[in-house]
């Protein structure tokens, strides 16, 4: 739980870093906050579902973006911008190059999840049982 809690802080602080001091390069200005979007929503379903295997976690990280993405079709998030919460949890203007980002901060997720974990996979799943 303690590596979880850690990445998520690191998370936000560099998807933070990437949005508030801009270096002029696309990848880390624009890319990067989208994708650390995902891994931070997935870090936190990680800490509710400690228990689930990473790719449900990474489907509900990516269906959590998608929901988020899909409802700035509404036009409800850009009405209330000027609400900071609004602002930045939720951005704006629906982009569907944004769902490329998330799946792959959801995937990358995973996969680091999984390779982090204490134990054999076997062993977890009979922990479980």
């Amino acid at each position: 739980m303690l590596r979880l809690l850690l990445a998520l802080a690191a998370t936000v602080v560099l998807g933070l870093a990437s949005r508030l001091h801009p270096v002029g390069w696309y990848l880390y200005d624009r890319i990067l906050g989208e994708v650390l979007y995902a891994v931070a929503a997935y870090l936190a379903l990680a800490m509710l579902f400690f228990r689930k295997p990473p790719l449900f976690i990474a489907a509900l990280a990516f269906a959590g973006c998608l929901t988020v993405e899909v409802f700035k079709l509404t036009g409800l998030p850009a009405k209330y911008q000027h609400v900071f919460l609004v602002r930045w949890f939720l951005g704006m203007v629906f982009a569907w190059v944004n769902l490329g980002y998330y799946f792959i901060g959801a995937v990358l997720s995973a996969c680091a999840d999984g390779a982090t974990r204490g134990g054999s996979g076997i062993g977890r799943r009979e922990a479980a049982l």
